[in-house]
């Protein structure tokens, strides 16, 4: 525990992701290592909801949004693969996206003395009790051992695969979504771009540095944001950087 929650340390959570359907063709990875791995996991988290992009058909009489996949899901499987990584032996848990699918791998199989059945009904047995209870107080995780039953619900048991050594959870992307997202009825927002919209239609006056602010996000990430969105025609911006004023479209939100 002391390892891992160090400052500074030798653990890098990886999330690489891959253009189809195999590990052939890299497009990109993020390394969220040598750091506390509480600071880490939400570092992962953060940024798989930025990719987590929804499509706001906006084409119909009623809004309507679908997500790539689930978010709340996923959240789930990954904090369970960092509660229930078997740390010792220096391997962390890692995320791989590609066209079809989203994989969450941890190190080790079954905490022992666990079956399958009690495993997919949500009853728990912490592989890292310690750090369960620091997760705990930090409302990272809740010991309700709702997370499997709520993925199975979602996804079915088919999406886990565990073996003696590895559990892996796969997370289907939806296909309507992404083949939808060339379609210029419809906008692309991801969760960061709804939470500076909504803190905007809040108070129009708001600045860059109270949205980085309330968010938890850098500025200059905020600002690439808005300028998508800018792009998007989905706001823009009335007066001078201090005195200005941004203005939503409502018609599509």
């Amino acid at each position: 525990m002391a390892s891992i929650l160090a400052d500074s340390n030798s653990y890098s959570i990886k999330v690489a992701v891959f253009r189809g359907r195999d590990k052939t063709d890299l497009i990109k990875r993020n390394e969220y290592g040598y750091k506390c791995m509480l600071v880490a996991v939400k570092q992962v988290l953060d940024y798989m909801e930025a990719l987590n992009d929804t499509v706001v058909d906006v084409g119909g009489s009623l809004r309507q949004e679908r997500q790539m996949f689930d978010f709340s899901c996923f959240r789930e499987a990954w904090l369970n693969a960092c509660l229930h990584n078997r740390w010792s032996r220096q391997t962390p848990p890692a995320v791989y996206m590609f066209d079809d699918r989203i994989e969450i791998i941890s190190m080790g199989g079954l905490p022992d003395g666990l079956t399958l059945d009690e495993f997919y009904e949500g009853k728990s047995k912490p592989v890292n009790l310690e750090l369960q209870q620091i997760m705990v107080q930090l409302d990272y995780i809740e010991q309700t051992g709702h997370g499997v039953p709520l993925i199975v619900s979602k996804y079915g048991k088919e999406v886990f695969d565990i073996t003696e050594n590895f559990i892996t959870v796969t997370i289907p992307l939806n296909k309507a979504v992404k083949k939808n997202l060339q379609k210029t009825k419809e906008y692309v927002l991801n969760e960061c771009d709804k939470k500076i919209l909504n803190l905007i239609k809040e108070n129009s006056y708001i600045t860059v540095h109270e949205l980085s602010g309330r968010i938890g996000i850098g500025m200059t990430t905020v600002m690439k944001h808005i300028r998508v969105l800018k792009e998007k025609g989905v706001v823009e911006r009335r007066g001078s950087k201090k005195k200005g004023q941004w203005i939503v479209r409502e018609e599509i939100l």
